[in-house]
């Protein structure tokens, strides 16, 4: 099937052509008949969507959200007989009640649904609802606006789909299969995968690699995690990629004390679903079930908003100004950032500032400004030390300096931590009551003068 929207005038014929064979195909999945729909018309309509371009995928999703959307008209009609039986307090409200939930619910719901049940289908809707999420754009555009229903939606049949229904697998060498290594390689997203060597050394006997699958798609990993066995908390994720891997002969299983998640990556059409936070804790229970003498389960993450946020405020807020009195080009703080001319004067108020923007820095509402530093503080981690130096990537300079953090997963403490992140952004730190001469500890910079 070759057909594609079109969005050139001269061409409006075949877009319009296109258009009413997308709708025909959609009535024929979502028509209200009690035989189900053969899944060739399903089939058909997913075939036809891959091959659309952008503008093609966004008048399908004009389709559905104009023609298969809640039927308004109806709907009011069925509140006002639903208000009008309550209030006459008659036997038929329940009825009615049930009348107008099914009305309220959306036509292209059953396409889902239907979708859902096609060989690699949660897939196809993951791919489709992150196709929509880049047609969307910034929240609060008018893009956004019109197609936010729409999205929601798609999240929230995705969230039905997966939860309950996810197998963790452990990702390995020896038995996982060519075409799935290559696709743990393809959707990376943390720290990229430079080859065949490479993944096999992020999945040697000190290292561990989790992920979800579900029924439907056994060969496509959801969600999957880096973790690194080691014997120290770790402050580089140089070291971890870099270093030699241990043979079976020289791997001291006992030596292993923390588990440190260097990296976790989700489908991007199935952000928001909260995958990440069930992995990371069933991968924790399977460490601590087969590796008991594990003694921390940590993370060392990145601050991917940090960089930004401090180009963006330097010139307005005299507190970080401040702290650049004494650099004296300190403009190249924003552009022309180097550890070699730079560690020594910029060391020292970079990472004052960074406890600020982990600790104190804010979204709407109380959730941490930092998208990654969000993520984690809502399972209930708490925030442990920061490391200079920690990524001297390309990406980790343009990003945060360099800068990394790790947070803390401590089980017994995570739902409490998460109750009073969700009730009032409040951060826990985890950090020794004595502590050592360190110079990573969040509480020592953010209180450190100048």
């Amino acid at each position: 099937m070759q057909t594609v929207f079109h969005t050139n005038n001269d061409r409006q014929p075949e877009m319009n052509s296109n258009r009413l064979f997308a709708q025909e195909l959609l009535e024929k999945i979502t028509e209200n008949t009690n035989n189900l729909p053969p899944p060739i018309f399903t089939e058909k309509c997913c075939e036809f969507y891959k091959q659309l371009d952008r503008d093609g995928k966004l008048e399908f999703f004009n389709v559905l959200s104009k023609e298969f959307d809640v039927d308004r008209e109806n709907a009011l009609k069925k509140a006002k007989e639903y208000i009008n039986a309550g209030r006459d307090k008659s036997d038929t409200t329940s009825q009615i009640e049930k009348s107008l939930q099914h009305i309220l619910e959306p036509r292209y719901n059953v396409f889902l649904d239907r979708v859902h049940q096609l060989p690699n289908g949660l897939k196809f809707l993951a791919d489709m609802r992150a196709d929509l999420l880049d047609i969307m754009g910034p929240r609060g555009s008018t893009t956004y606006n019109k197609y936010c229903g729409l999205e929601q939606n798609i999240r929230l049949k995705l969230k039905k789909y997966v939860i309950g229904f996810l197998k963790l697998e452990r990702i390995t060498w020896e038995k996982s299969s060519a075409s799935l290594l290559e696709k743990i390689c393809l959707y990376e997203a943390v720290h990229q995968v430079k080859d065949w060597k490479d993944i096999k050394r992020r999945l040697g006997p000190d290292r561990r690699v989790y992920a979800f699958f579900e029924n439907n798609t056994p060969n496509e990993p959801l969600v999957f995690v880096h973790v690194a066995l080691l014997p120290t908390m770790a402050n580089s994720v140089q070291a971890i990629l870099n270093a030699p891997c241990p043979t079976e002969k020289d791997l001291d299983v006992s030596g292993f004390k923390y588990a440190i998640c260097y990296s976790i990556t989700t489908q991007h059409g199935l952000g928001g679903i909260n995958l990440g936070n069930y992995l990371i804790k069933q991968a924790l229970d399977d460490l601590q079930k087969k590796l008991p003498l594990l003694k921390v389960f940590a993370t060392l993450s990145p601050m991917p908003g940090y960089r930004q946020w401090l180009k963006d405020h330097v010139d307005s807020d005299d507190t970080i100004r401040a702290e650049f009195d004494h650099v004296q080009d300190w403009k190249h703080v924003g552009i022309g950032f180097s550890f070699r001319k730079d560690q020594e004067e910029l060391r020292d108020p970079l990472m004052r500032l960074c406890s600020r923007y982990i600790l104190s820095e804010k979204q709407m509402g109380n959730n941490a400004l930092d998208p990654v530093a969000n993520f984690h503080l809502r399972n209930g981690a708490c925030a442990h030390q920061i490391h200079w130096q920690a990524d001297t990537s390309e990406k980790g300079i343009r990003d945060s300096f360099g800068i990394m953090i790790n947070y803390n997963y401590i089980t017994d403490r995570l739902e409490g931590n998460h109750r009073l992140y969700q009730k009032n952004g409040t951060i826990s730190i985890s950090e020794p009551a004595s502590k050592t001469q360190e110079t990573s500890w969040l509480s020592q910079w953010i209180t450190k003068k100048q």
